[in-house]
């Protein structure tokens, strides 16, 4: 049989004492399963700062603000999350045309685009930060975390992966460019 040491005891303490207060303070601003989650991490924070949590009645205001705190976290990562989603909505088997079908309509830009969606995800990026953000290869590197000599033979395969994939759909242009968004043309 173990004994508590000084702090895990306290800890018991807190826990014991305070966790149904803080877990209907989060239960009152979201569901269940949110509410648990965020009363856990509540107490996951005193338990690493406890020599930070007040003595007595004072502890339940810290942990109020350690639970508001966690809380405000919670819910920016879950707009954050449901922005992305919402942006990468148009890229799954959706039958919503994605921002770029919609903004190019030539037939030979669209083959570009399903090319593209053929490349692997860092392919597609480092050609859309190239060619549609015109981003200096500098600029792309630091991005990226590589030097420009390396994005400048990053972006060389991509764009012979790309024409691969044009040939493979049928695209007779030697010369190929992803459209640019913002004109309908290529560059």
């Amino acid at each position: 049989m173990s004994t508590l040491t000084g702090t895990e005891e306290r800890f018991r303490r807190l826990f014991d004492a305070y966790h149904q207060p803080i877990y209907v303070y989060c239960r009152r601003r979201t569901d269940v399963e949110t509410a648990r989650e965020c009363a856990s991490e509540t107490f996951l924070v005193a338990w690493r700062r406890i020599d930070d949590v007040p003595p007595d009645d004072q502890a339940l205001r810290w942990l109020y603000g350690v639970a508001r705190r966690v809380l405000a976290n919670r819910f920016r990562s879950q707009r954050r999350s449901r922005r992305l989603i919402s942006r990468l909505g148009g890229l799954g088997s959706d039958p919503v045309p994605s921002p770029e079908a919609v903004v190019v309509r030539r037939a030979e830009d669209q083959e570009v685009l399903d090319a593209l969606a053929w490349l692997r995800p860092r392919d597609q990026e480092l050609l859309r930060l190239a060619v549609w953000e015109e981003l200096p290869h500098a600029e792309i590197g630091e991005i990226l975390g590589c030097s420009a000599h390396a994005v400048d033979q990053r972006i060389r395969r991509a764009e012979n992966r790309l024409a691969s994939e044009l040939h493979r759909g049928g695209h007779r242009h030697q010369h190929t460019a992803a459209p640019n968004p913002s004109s309908g043309e290529p560059t």
